[in-house]
C-alpha cells in the first residue's frame, strides 16, 4: 500500500500542473505576442507601412510652421503625423487623430514617447485637437512632392518622423490602425535609450 500513495500524489500534482497550464498558458502566450516578445516566423522583420528609402530629411525645414513642432522631439521620441490637403474637420481628420491618440494608450508605457500632429492645407480643427493641427499649405506641398505616391496616392497620409527629423514610413490615412500600432511598437522598442 505504501507504493500507491506516492504514485497517487504524483498523479495529483501532474493533474494540477496540467490544469494550471491549460488555463494560464494561453494568457502567457497572448501577453508574449501582444508585447512583441514573441512573433510568428517571418513576422518579426516585416513592416506594414511603406518604408521610405532613403528617408525624407526634414532637418533643413525647421523654420516652416508645420514642421516646427516636430523639432521639439527629444532623443528616442517619434511623431505620428497626419498629412491632408483639407481643413481638419470632425470627420475624417478629427476621428483619425482620436484613433492615433488611442494608439498611444494601447502601446503602453512607451506611448509617452509618441506625439501626434496633423499638417493641413487649410486652417480649421476640432477644439480638442487645436494644438495638434498645424495649417501650413507650403510645407504640405513640399512633403507631398517628396513622398512616394504609394497605393492610395500621396495625400491624405500618415507618416512617422523620428527625433532626427527623418520621415521614415508612410501609411494610407484610411489604412488599418493595427498596422500602424505594430510598426510603432517595434520602432519604439528598437529606439529605446537604455
Amino acid at each position: 500500500m505504501n507504493p500507491s500513495k506516492p504514485v497517487s500524489r504524483t498523479r495529483n500534482r501532474l493533474t494540477l500542473l496540467l490544469i494550471i497550464g491549460v488555463f494560464v498558458g494561453p494568457i502567457v502566450l497572448a501577453w508574449l505576442f501582444s508585447s512583441g516578445r514573441l512573433a510568428l516566423p517571418g513576422d518579426e522583420l516585416t513592416h506594414r507601412g511603406q518604408l521610405l528609402d532613403p528617408p525624407v530629411d526634414l532637418s533643413a525645414e525647421g523654420s516652416r510652421p508645420g514642421v516646427q513642432p516636430l523639432f521639439r522631439l527629444q532623443p528616442s521620441e517619434w511623431a505620428v503625423v497626419l498629412l491632408q490637403a483639407e481643413a481638419c474637420a470632425e470627420q475624417p481628420c478629427g476621428k483619425t487623430l482620436d484613433d492615433l491618440l488611442t494608439l498611444r494608450e494601447l502601446i503602453g508605457q512607451a506611448g509617452v514617447r509618441v506625439s501626434t500632429h496633423a499638417i493641413t492645407g487649410l486652417p480649421g480643427a476640432p477644439e480638442r485637437h487645436v494644438n495638434r493641427v498645424h495649417p501650413d499649405p507650403d510645407t504640405l506641398a513640399l512633403l507631398a512632392e517628396r513622398l512616394p505616391a504609394g497605393q492610395a496616392g500621396p495625400l491624405p497620409a500618415i507618416v512617422f518622423v523620428d527625433w532626427r527629423h527623418q520621415l521614415m514610413m508612410r501609411y494610407a490615412a484610411s489604412g488599418e490602425l493595427s498596422n500602424i500600432q505594430r510598426d510603432l511598437k517595434r520602432l519604439l522598442r528598437a529606439s529605446a535609450i537604455k
